[in-house]
């Protein structure tokens, strides 16, 4: 009997610990929590295949965008040109805008000098003399083109308040654009014209001042260029009615595409003793090039332990579209370790990066990298001075540079590994198959490795003004190469226009490139591909996203800019994927804030094991995807840590009482 009583009893209590099993494994879901406790989240990526690119400082022909055209009509523009006066070409470039804007544009119109006259005692009102005589909205063609016709040239050049009269027209609110023609300098200062487009810039985000000079002198070119730069914008010079309504169509349908710079801010250090640390990811900086001497300018890098160093160094300077006598060169002067000058070595390019404001535009990077060789981890690589030299190189020069640094950490794998990797080769050489063009797919690319478009396998169209870099980027994995075909037709200006063509891997580091010129027939660039196809080995490139970069020369002083010209180009990958290299590629995320001190790596080797800088970022994932679930948990009522304490205790309390009876009863 007392055998059937206590196994009763045990029975009770087992259930009951089930029972508490069932609510701890219930319990989240009853507070209203997944099992799981994990929530998926869908991010759109901004370089999606599918996404096209526009300015920041949209068209006129945007539906969502609005553009006030200024036009001067102060006592200047009677002077005779070719068309008659400089009134009258003006009028008649600006009807030629208005003709050619689609239905959709939002455009107003605003003049000065129409009603004023010039007369030395007639300034206080003459400097007032500003009208809007379209206000901002969808184009009445016809009430543009009375209203242009109507004009009389007559009074004093009021541009700072044309300006701010413009900007009170658009709004505070969506894309906005400005476009200022005159041919003269303002002549109702104060306030300063220059100051009045940095003022009015700085309070509207999606704002830019652009202004066309037409049959400008030199004090009046470098006004116009000031407020352009100031605002946000682009300045154009015309020489004739042709060219002012080239000029003029150019800016209201489209920007010439300025590269984008993005990275962690930072500056060069004068000294080694101010020199700063730099993290994994991508900085910016910008800096004045030396005229006479080369400086050096310096920061550092720790490497990680188990892992090289990969830096790459971008100048972008980009003229207005003209060519510039001028040349910036920007290389690394020494790369030193300071705890252990034995320990690493370190690889960089041969030459010079170089840019220059001639007939041909294109990014080159500087590379360089350090890596520990056959040598331990005991090998102390935690304090690399980088010395970096910018200088110039041309005549003149009127633009600071700006530099973007990236800083990558490849994790080193084991000797077996790497080997077997290593002897993965595929034959390399120059690409000798056909590349052919099928239907186009009509894209717009972005303005630099940071917005680059992400394309596929195909064949794509686009435009392209002179002093333009487009850039797309294609994923490419072990084993494959990419290979790049170009046509562009006879050239839209009518002149013997040049294209640049680059690759660079996912470092950042060319590795193929070439040039063609075109003039009155279409012309093929025929293939171009790296040397050698993606492969583990020394400082073969690496897999991950390879750029496409496509550059247009510059145009000489007298000649306009905005003129697009289309091409098509053919994506194709050589080769087949391979399991040949390492679970790891490149990270263009802005780097930490730079410190006095090394910055520690997540993914660093520590004492038990490697992690590659994928598992650190996954581990890292985890850990932020966990502390949210319990801080969801913690907000929306669930169990608490304490709760979930005294239910264990309980558990624990149900099991030791079941062994007590069960074995009191074998007693």
């Amino acid at each position: 009997m007392s055998w059937t009583v206590s196994q009763k009893g045990a029975r009770v209590l087992l259930a009951l610990m089930i029972a508490v099993c069932c609510c701890l494994a219930w319990a989240p879901v009853a507070w209203g929590q997944s099992s799981t406790a994990v929530s998926t989240v869908t991010e759109t990526s901004s370089s999606s295949t599918t996404s096209t690119k526009t300015s920041s400082t949209a068209s006129a022909g945007s539906e969502d965008s609005k553009a006030m055209l200024i036009l001067d009509a102060s006592s200047s523009m009677v002077e005779a040109d070719a068309e008659g006066t400089r009134m009258e070409s003006a009028k008649k470039a600006a009807n030629e805008l208005v003709e050619s804007l689609p239905e959709t544009a939002n455009m107003g119109l605003t003049v000065y000098g129409a009603n004023e006259s010039d007369a030395p005692d007639n300034r206080e009102r003459g400097c007032k003399d500003i009208d809007t005589l379209v206000p901002v909205g969808r184009v009445d063609k016809a009430k543009f083109t009375s209203a242009i016709n109507g004009l009389e040239p007559k009074g004093y050049t009021p541009m700072g308040n044309s300006l701010r009269k413009a900007a009170e027209e658009l709004g505070d609110e969506g894309e906005r654009s400005i476009i200022l023609v005159s041919d003269g300098i303002d002549s109702c200062a104060p306030p300063p014209v220059c100051e009045v487009a940095k003022e009015l810039a700085e309070d509207g985000v999606d704002l830019a001042i652009h202004t066309v000079g037409f049959q400008v002198d030199d004090a009046a070119r470098k006004e116009l260029q000031c407020i352009a730069e100031a605002g946000n914008g682009q300045f154009l010079e015309a020489k004739d009615a042709s060219s002012l309504a080239t000029s003029l169509k150019f800016l209201a349908q489209r920007d010439i595409g300025k590269y984008k710079v993005e990275g962690t801010p930072f500056e060069f250090a004068d000294s080694p003793e101010d020199a700063k640390w730099l993290g994994q990811g991508q900085y910016q900086t910008k800096v004045t090039p030396d005229s006479n001497a080369k400086t050096d300018r310096y920061f550092r890098v720790s490497v990680p332990e188990g892992h090289k160093a990969l830096i790459t160094m971008t100048p972008i300077w980009q003229p207005d579209g003209h060519v510039e006598d001028a040349q910036v060169e920007l290389e690394s002067s020494a790369q030193t370790n300071e705890n252990d000058p034995n320990c690493g070595k370190a690889r960089t390019k041969l030459s010079p990066s170089s840019i220059a404001g001639n007939a041909l535009f294109a990014m080159e990077p500087y590379w360089v990298s350090l890596t520990r060789e056959e040598q331990t981890d005991d090998c102390d690589m935690s304090n690399w001075l980088i010395a970096t030299q910018i200088y110039k190189g041309g005549a003149e020069l009127v633009d600071d540079v700006n530099v973007e640094v990236n800083v990558f950490y490849e994790p080193i794998p084991e000797k077996e590994q790497a080997k077997e990797w290593s002897d993965k080769v595929i034959s390399s050489g120059k690409y000798d198959g056909e590349v052919p063009f099928g239907t186009a797919e009509e894209i717009s690319g972005g303005t630099g490795f940071n917005d680059a478009v992400e394309i596929s396998e195909g064949t794509y169209s686009d435009k392209i003004v002179p002093g333009e870099y487009r850039f797309y980027k294609i994923p490419v994995t072990w084993g494959q190469r990419p290979v790049l075909n170009m046509k562009v037709k006879e050239s839209v200006t009518n002149d013997a226009d040049s294209v640049k063509i680059k690759i660079f891997d996912p470092t950042r580091l060319q590795i193929g490139t070439r040039d063609f010129s075109f003039y009155d027939k279409e012309e093929e660039s025929g293939p171009v591909s790296p040397a050698q196809h993606t492969m583990y080995g020394g400082d073969n490139p690496h897999q991950g996203y390879y750029f496409l970069h496509v550059g247009m020369g510059a145009k000489s002083k007298d000649e306009a800019t905005g003129v697009e010209q289309p091409y098509e180009f053919a994506v194709m990958l050589d080769g087949e994927p391979v399991d040949g290299g390492p679970d790891w590629t490149p990270t263009y995320e802005n780097g930490p804030e730079p410190s006095d001190e090394p910055i520690k790596f997540d993914g660093a080797r520590n004492s038990d094991e490697e992690r590659t800088v994928e598992e650190a970022t996954e581990s890292t994932e985890e850990a932020e995807t966990t502390d949210a679930a319990e801080a969801a948990e913690d907000k929306s009522g669930g169990l608490s840590l304490a709760l979930l304490g005294g239910l264990g205790v309980l558990l624990l309390a149900v099991v030791g009482a079941v062994v007590f009876l069960l074995n009191r009863n074998r007693a």
